[in-house]
Parts: C-alpha cells; sequence; structure tokens
C-alpha cells in the first residue's frame, strides 16, 4: 500500500476481509498497520502483508504458475502473510488466506484504512461506452448550482474540492481511498468517480457504496483487454453490485443494449432519452456552430436550457447529469443552470474560438457511434466543406476500421487521415494503412502520419464557413521523461497555429 496512507491505526486484517467474503478459510488474529500491504510481489518489504492480485489469465496452468512464483518471492522477500485465491505448495511459514476476489479484498482493505471515507460522501459512480467524463462535468455543475460541494475522479484528472491534480496513470485502490479522504479533509459533501470497465473488472471499488449509479450507454469497445464484447457488456453492468440497495439508477433508454438490460437492475430507475419516452426527456430547439438549446422535461415540468457544447450526445449525457441531479430533488431550473454552466470539455465536441473565420472543433470520439455523432453534428451545423482529421490507432479492431472509413466518407468533404498519436510508431503506421485501405476512393484520402502536419495543413485548407473537426484527445499526451520532449497537445497545437497564421486573431 502506499506510503501516504491515512495514520498508523491498527486495522483487524480478518475483520476488513470478511467485509467482502464472509467465508475465509483459515484465521489470522494479528493486526495490521498503514503502509503495509501490497500487491507488487517485488517489492515487498519484510512485515508486509501480500495480496497476490494476478492479471487476467486464461489459462489455468499459467495462472497456477505465475501465482506459485509471485508467493514465492514475496515470501523470500520476508512478508508476514499472503491473501490469494487458491492455494499455494510451499505456504507453510506463513499465514495464508483464501478468498473468491482479492483485488476486491484489497481494495476494501484500503478503504478501511481510510475509515472507509466513501461513507461520508454522497457518492455518484457513472459507467457506460461513452460519455462519462461529460456526464461527470455536467453533473458537477449542478450539484455546484444546488450547494453542493463536490470532488471529482475522472479520466481528465481529479478535484479534491480544492484543486485539481493530473490524471494518474491507473487509478488503483490506494490513490481511489486517498482521494475520497482528501475530499472529506476539504469540506466536500459529495463525490462523483468515472467508472471504468477496467476498474469493474479488477475490483477497484472494493469497499465502496453509491447513493446514485448511471449507465450512459454500451457499446462495442475495449474488446483488446476484454476479449469478447459479451466479456465487456457483463463489466459494465457489475457497477450495480456497487449500489446501496435503495440506490438510484439512471438509465438512457434511448440505448439498444441499456434498455435490454434495465428489466434485469433491482434498484429504483430514472429513464431518460429522446427518442423514446422516458421519465427525464429532452427536445433540440435550435443547434448553431457556437450553442444549442433544448427543453428538459421532467413530469409536467418542462425548462430550457442553453448549452455552448453542441451535439445529441452532449444532450444525452445532460439528460443523465439532469436524472441524478432530479433525483437529489434539486429542482428542475437549478438543474438547467447547473447545465449551462459547463461551457466547455476538454475533447467532447470543443469549440477552439482564435478568431478565425471558420469552425474548429476537437473531439475526443473513440467508437464508430461516437464518430458518426460528432461528424453528424458538424455536418449540421457547417455552411461550407467539413474538413475532418482522423487519427488512426492500433487498438482499432479490424471491424471498426470498415464502419470509420464509411463515415468519414459519407460525411466528410475532405479526410486527412494521420497517428492517433505524435509519436508515430510501427503500429500506428500499420492502423493508418489499415483505415486506408477501407475506403471506397482511397486516392482522394489525404494521408499524413505526422500528427502536427496533418493538423497544420487541414487548418490551412479551410476557408470562411468551413469546419475543420480534429479526432483526438485534446489534451496532452504522456510522454515519457527520458526523452526529453515536450508532450504533443491538440488543442494547444491547433491554437498555437491559429494565433500565429490567422491575421484576424487578436
Amino acid at each position: 500500500m502506499s506510503r501516504s496512507c491515512k495514520g498508523t491505526e491498527s486495522v483487524s486484517l480478518k475483520k476488513t476481509l470478511k467485509f467482502v467474503c464472509k467465508n475465509l478459510q483459515c484465521s489470522f488474529g494479528t493486526d495490521i498497520k498503514a503502509g503495509s500491504c501490497t500487491t507488487d510481489a517485488e517489492n515487498v518489504r519484510r512485515g508486509d502483508v501480500y495480496f497476490a492480485v494476478l492479471p487476467p489469465l486464461e489459462d489455468e496452468a499459467a495462472a497456477d504458475t505465475e501465482l506459485t512464483e509471485r508467493v514465492g518471492l514475496a515470501i523470500h522477500h520476508g512478508c508476514c502473510a499472503v491473501v490469494a485465491d487458491r492455494p499455494v505448495i510451499g505456504t507453510e511459514t506463513v499465514p495464508y488466506y483464501i478468498m473468491p476476489n482479492v483485488a476486491e479484498g484489497y481494495a476494501c482493505l484500503c478503504q478501511a484504512l481510510y475509515d472507509y471515507p466513501a461513507k461520508s460522501l454522497k457518492m455518484f459512480g457513472i459507467t457506460g461506452t461513452s460519455g462519462k467524463t461529460s456526464t461527470s462535468y455536467l453533473l458537477s455543475g449542478i450539484l455546484a448550482e444546488g450547494g453542493y460541494q463536490t470532488g471529482l475522479i475522472g479520466s481528465l484528472g481529479v478535484f479534491d474540492g480544492i484543486e485539481y491534480h493530473g490524471v494518474p496513470e491507473e487509478l488503483t485502490p490506494e490513490l481511489l481511498a486517498f482521494y475520497l479522504d482528501r475530499m472529506i479533509s476539504n469540506g466536500c459533501t459529495s463525490a462523483i468517480v468515472e467508472v471504468s470497465s477496467k476498474m469493474l473488472t479488477e475490483g477497484t471499488l472494493g469497499g465502496i457504496k453509491f447513493d446514485a449509479v448511471c449507465l450512459t450507454n454500451i457499446r462495442r469497445d475495449h474488446i483488446d483487454y476484454h476479449q469478447t464484447v459479451e466479456s465487456y457488456r457483463k463489466s459494465k453492468l457489475a457497477i450495480f453490485k456497487y449500489a446501496k440497495k435503495k440506490a438510484l439508477a439512471v438509465c438512457n433508454i434511448d440505448d439498444r443494449i441499456t434498455e435490454a438490460v434495465v428489466p434485469l437492475i433491482d434498484l429504483p430507475i430514472l429513464s431518460v432519452g429522446m427518442r423514446q419516452q422516458a421519465e427525464i426527456q429532452a427536445a433540440t430547439v435550435e443547434r448553431f456552430a457556437g450553442e444549442q438549446t433544448f427543453i428538459i422535461s421532467a413530469g409536467t415540468e418542462a425548462v430550457p436550457c442553453c448549452t455552448r457544447i453542441v451535439g445529441d450526445e452532449h444532450i444525452y449525457n445532460s439528460l443523465v447529469a439532469a436524472a441524478l441531479g432530479i433525483g437529489l430533488e434539486i429542482d428542475i431550473k437549478t438543474v438547467a443552470r447547473g447545465i449551462g454552466r459547463v461551457e466547455s470539455i476538454p475533447g467532447r465536441m470543443e469549440r477552439i474560438e482564435c478568431g478565425q473565420n471558420f469552425n474548429v472543433f476537437i473531439d475526443s470520439a473513440r467508437t464508430t457511434d461516437s464518430v458518426s455523432g460528432a461528424l453528424k453534428t458538424a455536418r449540421e451545423v457547417t455552411e461550407g466543406q467539413l474538413i475532418c482529421v482522423f487519427g488512426a490507432a492500433s487498438y482499432h479492431e479490424e471491424a471498426k476500421r470498415q464502419v470509420f472509413a464509411k463515415s468519414l466518407e459519407s460525411l466528410s468533404d475532405t479526410i486527412v487521415l494521420t497517428a492517433a498519436a505524435a509519436q508515430m510508431d510501427s503500429s500506428s503506421a500499420d492502423a493508418v494503412c489499415g483505415i486506408g485501405k477501407r475506403f471506397s476512393s482511397p486516392e482522394e484520402v489525404n494521408i499524413m502520419p505526422d500528427r502536427a502536419e496533418a493538423i497544420a495543413w487541414a487548418l490551412s485548407a479551410a476557408k470562411e464557413g468551413d469546419t475543420v473537426l480534429i479526432f483526438g484527445k485534446g489534451t496532452p499526451e504522456r510522454v515519457e521523461e527520458t526523452t526529453g520532449k515536450e508532450p504533443f497537445c491538440d488543442r494547444y497545437f491547433t491554437k498555437q497555429w491559429l494565433y500565429e497564421n490567422q491575421s484576424c486573431a487578436v
């Protein structure tokens, strides 16, 4: 466990593990202290308790071998106890616990060492293939408008109630407990957690129960990690096991798969939608490049909501956030004001305005539906030509490449195909070629592997009334410290180019 754990008070290992598994197969009466648990077999210190958390391995024999090696290494380094999901030969020298989900047990212990901070906060868990970040920001705006001091943990970083922290390379159970505790110290009364499928699969949420959870949508993604579509979908539905018994569940029933699983959810549900009859609904009034207005309806009440972020995807995310706020008994007018106060979200149809006479958007869409949705929105607000910069990534499956190509070709006037990251390597080069071959007229596609060159070319080609849509994170890329290079950021690069090359820029 991290050295930064709270205090040095002792916590009963046996009692804590029973929180997750009531049928431990052995007993161990010794207490442990904060900072004396680890999942890293190579860096076990003498007296540590080692939790054998393994990466997902389908082959049982390989898993047994991996476990034996790691446990042996931890014992060699002097651990005082081992927690694992199965017996291992040669462990007679230390107390040995067996529990079904070691990762969840470890996460639960992390929460215990901080005195379960989630119990002192109104907890909101948001999952889905897309829309998690936007919904989190929108809900944060609604809660702020409603007088709540709120912390936020998500893919763009952590807000602890006072200051922002950069995106951790991995949101470990230690960090999750640490930040929740910090929120309480900073006066927060609620916390929003973006919940990824990886977190749900790896048991990161052990020891946490949510007051409200939501499912924005379930599409096809992360097959490289989950192996199958079915496995990925099951991981998303696992969020409901971390909900309190009477927690509120919010579901977007316009999403076909989400609608199908609603009968399986044993919680009070608020449905949202634009096409189907739902408890919280929305209808678009007008949409321009710089703003859109839509009506939110809940029961007999309806209010207009104006936002500077455009697109149906944003309206869906606003609906989910609105339902969570209404479920907290925040009045609908306050909800609308909270949505409107969120003027931009990095990489979410983010409008770049630097005095140019054409539109520029950066969008982080990575699924086929999200890419298609962003293209349709850009087309809708474009008077002239739609110029699209699309980054091909190695994680794009073959099935996705065909759909990406079709959407780009049917909705864009000019396509610039480039690498998904500034640092070009062989895998990204293969990805560019892989998608390039999927176009019906590949000779009309501009292939520029260098991302900075591709963005600059698209911007220079734009004329008054055109739109440049750049698919990318918008946030700086991670760069190894040893390279000494500045991290590349689509937003920073685009703004810099526009200021340097637009005569009308202020």
